[in-house]
């Protein structure tokens, strides 16, 4: 007992040349480009599974495995154990340090960070994982060659300082050929009450309704059939402008991001019949990857909001 009182509180400071003794800053122009990449995204998508990694940059899962174990080491990423009710098996997941965070922050913004309000608490990291299930799927189902696919996504973070008390839990710009889709996403795992999820339905009619010709739809994406009734019963009681409410059941999106139907209420219809308004331009199709390229993450954090031109009235600025 005595030896391991000793070792658990030697007091002892971290020598100066020891891995977990090294900042962002000091380190940052050392690591490979990719791994610069991650980090930048984890400002903004706060959690990373090494299947996530490596679909977004790393490319083998192996390769991300040993990139985020040195990362950690590094003392760059705290990696944990992450499980729930819904999620009894749970993930591994890493997630910025707090200092690295802070050191990021400063190699990203040198002249200070922009004026936003505080950040809102953030998800569950099981709720968050979940979102980016969506985010994987949408990725893995991009197709250039047609055009079709994301090329915006605006994680949880950045949605709460770009529309404060609305805060979704993905924003996603769609394209199909020369169509759009602005689609706010909602993740839900059937723990909130109905209350939540009226109260979650009144804040985007209150923020939206006043602009019913706005082509914007709020999709939840939900665990069964029987919880999709429940959500259009709480939307029905009152419309909600020009604002579709739609439902999908989490593994049907997942294997046909782009097929599958999206009920809203009375009709089931894909993303692609969903799209309607003029594409922003020709904002490349986002695929696995994507980070590889340091132009991309200015669609993948809250840059992406701007290539959506129907949000513009309602963004902070």
């Amino acid at each position: 007992m005595s030896a391991t009182e000793n070792r658990a509180h030697s007091g002892e400071p971290r020598k100066a040349d020891s891995l977990r003794s090294l900042r962002a800053g000091a380190v940052w122009s050392a690591l490979p480009a990719r791994d610069q990449q991650l980090l930048l995204w984890l400002l903004a998508g706060d959690i990373v599974t090494a299947q996530l990694a490596a679909l977004l940059v790393y490319g083998p899962l192996r390769i991300a495995q040993r990139r985020l174990s040195r990362l950690v080491a590094y003392g760059l990423l705290r990696g944990f154990w992450t499980a729930g009710a819904q999620r009894p098996h749970g993930r591994y997941a890493y997630v910025l340090t707090r200092a690295a965070r802070l050191d990021i922050e400063r190699l990203e913004w040198p002249e200070g960070r922009p004026d936003r309000p505080p950040e809102l608490p953030a998800s569950a990291p099981i709720h968050q994982l979940a979102t980016h299930d969506l985010f994987a799927a949408f990725l893995r189902a991009g197709n250039p060659s047609v055009g079709e696919g994301l090329f915006a996504w605006v994680p949880e973070r950045a949605c709460g300082q770009l529309f404060g008390f609305l805060r979704a839990d993905a924003l996603a710009g769609i394209r199909v050929g020369e169509r759009s889709l602005t689609l706010f996403l909602e993740r839900d795992l059937g723990t909130e009450r109905g209350e939540v999820l009226a109260e979650k339905v009144r804040r985007y009619r209150s923020v939206f309704a006043r602009m019913p010709e706005v082509p914007i739809a709020v999709g939840f994406v939900v665990e069964s059939a029987r919880r999709a009734r429940t959500i259009h019963a709480l939307a029905n009681r009152r419309p909600i402008g020009g604002v579709a409410v739609l439902t999908i059941v989490d593994a049907q999106l997942r294997v046909d991001p782009l097929g599958a139907g999206w009920f809203d209420g009375e009709a089931m219809r894909s993303a692609r019949e969903l799209a309607a308004k003029p594409a922003m331009g020709d904002s490349p199709i986002l695929t696995p990857g994507c980070l590889s390229d340091a132009d991309a993450i200015a669609a993948l954090d809250d840059r992406g909001a701007a290539m959506l031109p129907a949000l513009k009235p309602f963004l902070r600025t």
